[in-house]
């Protein structure tokens, strides 16, 4: 077997949230008199918050970041593992894989948003957005879990939903599978090491 580990991205990997925070964000910007169409947030889902406010160059942006995180946890009970989920993590550690997280969400988000799912918050390996000051595409956060949890990249593996995901493997030097069933169905994944089309067909890929 050549993996040891399994990095997961969060938010439309493991959860089905994007088209929630990005109908939230739309909200929040139009109070303060800005019309950002849910959609344009979904395609820039997978990058904190605050890099989406400057990538839109959005005025209020402490106070769209500050309502946003605050909406946001109100709507976390309509969040949802996706079908596959808790059967391939199950089968993945009976493999002997260790699987670890790599999100975008700050500490305090994770804490107060996933506190339905506590099959990742408890995981050994959490990375969030504020252990590195550069952010995904930059390969720092997967780096940043390599280095600190003794991961050899030869055998450690990305699993996301977004570019910037697939981005940040590659920045990183290790291989990604892209999240195909959360991920905008626009998205080129061409340089992915591996396209699975649900959470499942990740076993096959770690049998080979």
């Amino acid at each position: 077997m050549t993996y040891k580990t399994i990095l997961f991205d969060v938010d439309n990997t493991l959860i089905d949230s994007a088209a929630i925070a990005a109908t939230v964000f739309h909200e929040v910007a139009a109070k303060y008199g800005v019309d950002v169409p849910a959609k344009t947030v979904r395609g820039l889902v997978g990058i904190p918050t605050d890099k989406i406010i400057q990538q839109l160059k959005l005025g209020h942006a402490t106070e769209i970041n500050t309502d946003f995180t605050r909406e946001i946890g109100t709507h976390k009970d309509e969040l949802r593992l996706f079908d596959g989920i808790h059967e391939t993590w199950a089968k993945l550690r009976a493999l002997g894989l260790e699987i670890g997280v790599v999100t975008s969400r700050t500490a305090a988000e994770v804490q107060s948003d996933l506190g339905n799912f506590p099959e990742i918050t408890s995981l050994p390996i959490i990375v969030t957005a504020d252990k590195t000051t550069e952010h995904k595409p930059s390969g720092a956060p997967l780096e940043y879990a390599i280095k600190q949890h003794g991961l050899a990249k030869a055998e450690t593996m990305y699993v996301g939903d977004t570019v910037y995901d697939m981005q940040s493997a590659l920045n990183a030097g290790i291989d990604f599978a892209s999240a195909t069933w959360g991920a905008l169905p626009t998205t080129d994944f061409s340089k992915a090491t591996y396209q699975p089309e649900e959470p499942t067909d990740l076993l096959e890929i770690v049998r080979k």
